[in-house]
């Protein structure tokens, strides 16, 4: 995710998200559904560690531009629309799933369930690096293309 202002994803706002992605209470009665936040990495970034039953997630934020200057990566962009959501952005957030035996549609699954319940309008844009694709934030597009990639 890539945002526009700041936006700390605390243990209570990824409990809520994760207790309505995956329909399971957040609130320790369940240890395979849980938040762990650690120490900060260095200076702006923060890594969260998340159980949603046999799925790990890792959420890294960090207090920079994704890639450096906005401005620069933007000026590849063809379409004005995504070139202008990528210069806003002031912030990302990226979303993991750790276990690598997990085909690709279904760990898109997982993690397209969590980041569209923390969608709202201090994201830019929803951008998948492996993939190469990128998509401007309006909550439905953006929900729709993650939920096609769930498919």
């Amino acid at each position: 995710m890539l945002l526009r202002s700041p936006f700390v994803m605390s243990k209570e706002i990824l409990e809520a998200a994760a207790s309505k992605a995956y329909r399971m209470p957040y609130d320790g009665s369940e240890e395979m559904y849980c938040v762990v936040p650690s120490a900060p990495l260095v200076k702006g970034t923060l890594l969260t560690w998340m159980k949603a039953g046999a799925s790990l997630i890792t959420v890294l934020e960090a207090a920079e531009p994704y890639l450096g200057d906005p401005v620069e990566v933007a000026k590849g962009f063809k379409n004005e629309l995504l070139e202008s959501a990528w210069i806003e952005h002031r912030q990302w957030v990226s979303f993991d799933l750790v276990n690598r035996d997990v085909p690709k549609k279904q760990a898109y699954a997982v993690l397209a369930k969590l980041v569209s319940e923390l969608l709202d309008a201090r994201c830019a844009g929803i951008y998948l690096p492996k993939e190469n694709q990128f998509t401007i934030q309006d909550r439905a597009a953006a929900a729709e293309h993650l939920g096609r990639l769930a498919r």
